[in-house]
């Protein structure tokens, strides 16, 4: 047996010694944890390459494998020791959910060889070598390389002496050419010449329909308690009109120069579209509300790059989108944005609806939301995604479509049915659509990829399968092209979810400042109290699925009751003995039931109680009343009836028609409240029947929960400058502020504990908003 050569690798101020396990940093020699060095060898020997974790964990480097849980902490180990940050790398990129690719330029030599290169060590009967190191394999190598280089196939010149990038025409050239010898050797050396039979045709493939994964590059560095709202490129790839809590800016790209736009005094703009002539952009202006009035008005106007006051476009209108033309608009009208499309010219006249949510929905628009749409390069279609909530609260319970559609409403068409679609597109000049896609479905970290999917434009259906185009962490919030296609900007938004814990006063009425109460950067989410009102129940993602846990209000640590990928809404039962919470085997898939599970608080083993397909929610009042209700979507009705825990699905108590799927029973089991929209409540007494509607047109309203005297209703809202607010809503529709939150902050829900000392607050932190820039994609 050929023992195995051994290698001396150099890149930026490391060498590294494999003979040795040693690594030398500016002169400096350190220790490296074994599995951590063998790792960091495994990356040297793949250089650009992005290697799946699966192919890292089964290598064997001496007989000791890498274990899937090592390897995480190997990849932070070597990032601690070579001074490698995470968010912006110089070595090792960390693709989530994927793997990892060594970035940096790598030169090897054999050990003890006298600097003869590893890449000379390929066979030299051809101009072109692949620069795999010994131990992997060449034709792998040859591919993903690539993969990683944006005009070709960046290879080792033997003619040169160099690594340098060949263009598609030039290696097929030389792939001819050197064939075409090796033709001829392969005449004189049979075994010589079917090896090089199997590069070629290796690199042959390589040239035709490899797909890669480009790298994103971050454009701007806003902390988390300056998030950036909305990143939009300019048509000639110059600029980034961005947002943040500051205000509006205009950034350079290439020299990074920003400045503020130039805008009156309270002017809050969110840029939405260039114009196609690059010196004016649309945006949508959030400003106070009138009049004996808290609700915050949503308008478009239009900027003007060289100066002069805004120009109003659209009252009550959002998330515009300028044609390719210039002379239409596609936008979300209000004031429940989101439930229609329209389209009006550049300048506010003939606005026209195209579509309204759920119209390809056999379900109807209850919960159906429109986001914001994107033109075709011809200007004869839009596409938009729509999402529409299944069941539970969990995000993976919602469905996604992305849709296309004439501007005239007209020839609506399905192009892809999948709940992993995020909100964000874009319909590229080359025909094809770009959107959002959460990139692992068993995953619960919300790390979303630009996807590609290439679409007929004269009949605005698919005309491939989707292609994968980056792969990073967070959610993305806006995609935006420059004109010729080059040049792409991400808004990318990144955000956790937590439970804070509020003192309530009795005599003011109002809440205190919030403490936290989950200690853990994934997302917590909180939706009951145990019956003794010292410890909650919530679902985290912490674990890599979804569990849920119960912590006591005075401790740090929580303990864990059940878990799995479709756990949501954790409940109490009415006794206050038992634990509710959904259970989907695919939360994805909303044709399938879910299980309603009760498992005793105290211990034991969980059951099924019931099983409906469409659950949207279920809550129990408290004892004594021993009231339990669920609804499901079941048509174009929301369908409420009564349960228990042992004799599962009962009674019918109320339908409606295309209703809201958001409500709650009240503790004391005498009422239901459904929110009907942003502004309207409907209170049913349940022995009863009779019902009562309130409106509260001063505020926009959003998820609500009883109090604990169940004398009014908690929910949240935003002042007119988005500063979060959770307000108290009695039965006659008199709504006042019980908790006042940051501008950064983003409110959820607020659920008092059942002895009305305490409220415990679902609240959305930002983390890392910012945009990034990805070119030749």
């Amino acid at each position: 047996m050929t023992e195995r050569k051994s290698f001396v690798f150099r890149f930026a101020d490391v060498e590294v010694r494999e003979r040795e396990s040693l690594l030398i940093k500016a002169g400096e020699r350190i220790a490296v944890e074994p599995k951590a060095f063998r790792v960091l060898l495994f990356l040297l020997r793949n250089p650009g390459r992005l290697i799946p974790k699966g192919e890292i964990v089964e290598s064997g480097w001496n007989d000791s494998a890498v274990s899937d849980d090592s390897l995480t902490r190997s990849i932070a180990e070597l990032q601690r020791v070579l001074g490698d940050d995470s968010r912006e790398p110089q070595f090792i990129v960390t693709v989530p959910n994927v793997g990892f690719r060594f970035i940096c330029d790598v030169n090897a030599t054999e050990d003890g060889s006298g600097g003869k290169s590893a890449a000379g060590e390929q066979a030299q009967g051809s101009g072109v070598a692949t620069g795999a190191f010994p131990g992997t394999d060449a034709v792998a190598n040859t591919r993903t390389r690539q993969e990683s280089t944006m005009d070709g196939v960046l290879a080792y010149d033997l003619q040169t002496s160099e690594w340098r990038t060949f263009d598609n025409k030039e290696i097929r050239s030389r792939i001819l050419l050197y064939g075409g010898l090796a033709a001829v050797a392969a005449v004189l050396i049979l075994g010589a010449g079917y090896l090089l039979r199997r590069v070629v045709i290796a690199r042959r493939a390589a040239v035709v329909g490899i797909q890669r994964i480009v790298v994103e590059q971050r454009v701007t560095s806003n902390p988390s308690e300056a998030p950036i709202r909305d990143a939009v490129v300019s048509p000639d790839g110059k600029y980034v009109a961005y947002a943040d809590p500051t205000g509006t800016y205009l950034r350079q790209i290439s020299g990074g120069d920003t400045r503020p736009w130039s805008l009156p005094n309270g002017f809050v703009a969110w840029p939405n579209s260039w114009f196609p002539d690059g010196t004016h952009l649309l945006v949508t202006r959030m400003e106070g509300p009138a009049e004996g009035s808290n609700a915050a008005k949503l308008s478009l106007y239009k900027l003007s790059l060289p100066g002069g006051d805004p120009q109003k476009v659209m009252d009550d209108a959002a998330g515009g989108s300028v044609s390719p033309d210039g002379l239409r608009i596609a936008y979300l009208p209000g004031p429940n944005e989101g439930s229609e499309l329209w389209v009006m010219s550049s300048g506010g006249a003939n606005p026209k609806k195209v579509v309204s949510a759920g119209a390809g929905d056999q379900q109807g628009p209850a919960g159906d939301l429109i986001y914001p749409a994107a033109w075709s390069h011809d200007g004869k279609h839009l596409a938009y995604i729509e999402s529409r909530h299944a069941s539970g609260s969990d995000a993976a319970g919602s469905n996604a479509t992305l849709q296309t559609i004439d501007p005239d409403g007209r020839g609506l068409s399905v192009v892809l049915d999948d709940p992993r679609l995020g909100p964000a597109l874009l319909w590229t000049a080359d025909g094809r659509i770009l959107f959002s896609y959460r990139q692992d479905p068993a995953s619960k970290q919300n790390n979303y990829g630009v996807y590609s999917i290439r679409i007929d434009e004269r009949t605005g259906k698919a005309a491939g399968p989707p292609q994968p185009v980056t792969q990073a962490e967070g959610g993305i919030g806006g995609i935006s092209a420059t004109a010729d296609g080059k040049r792409l900007v991400l808004w990318r938004t990144g955000v956790s979810t937590e439970v804070f814990i509020a003192k309530f006063d009795a005599v003011t009425h109002r809440f205190t400042e919030p403490q936290r109460l989950t200690l853990d950067a994934g997302d917590n989410v909180a939706d009951a109290w145990t019956p003794d009102s010292k410890a909650v129940l919530f679902i985290s993602n912490r674990n890599g699925t979804w569990t849920l846990f119960k912590q006591r209000i005075d401790e740090t640590i929580p303990v864990a009751l059940a878990e799995g990928p479709g756990i949501s809404l954790p409940r109490m039962s009415a006794d206050g003995l038992q634990v509710l919470y959904l259970s989907a085997s695919k939360p994805d898939d909303a044709s399938l039931p879910a299980s309603l599970m009760s498992k005793p608080l105290a211990g034991g083993t969980p059951r099924v109680v019931l099983e409906e397909k469409g659950i949207t929610n279920f809550e129990c009042a408290r004892a004594p009343s021993m009231s339990c209700v669920f609804s499901n979507l079941a048509g174009n009705e929301l369908i409420f009836r009564a349960f228990d825990l042992e004799h599962g699905a009962g009674r019918e108590v109320l339908r409606i028609p295309n209703g809201a799927t958001n409500w709650a029973i009240s503790g004391d089991g005498s009422k239901l409240a459904i929110f009907l929209d942003q502004h309207r409540i409907r209170f049913i007494t349940l022995d009863s029947g009779a019902a009562h509607e309130v409106t509260v047109n001063d505020w926009a309203l959003s998820n609500g929960d009883w109090s604990a005297d169940s004398k009014s209703v908690l929910m949240k809202s935003l002042m007119p400058d988005g500063t979060p607010v959770i307000l108290g809503v009695d039965l006659t529709g008199k709504a006042e502020v019980v908790l006042q939150g940051s501008a950064t902050s983003g409110f959820e829900a607020m659920i008092q504990s059942p002895d009305g000392l305490n409220g415990l607050l679902v609240e959305a932190i930002p983390a890392d908003n910012n945009a990034w820039l990805v070119d030749d994609f």
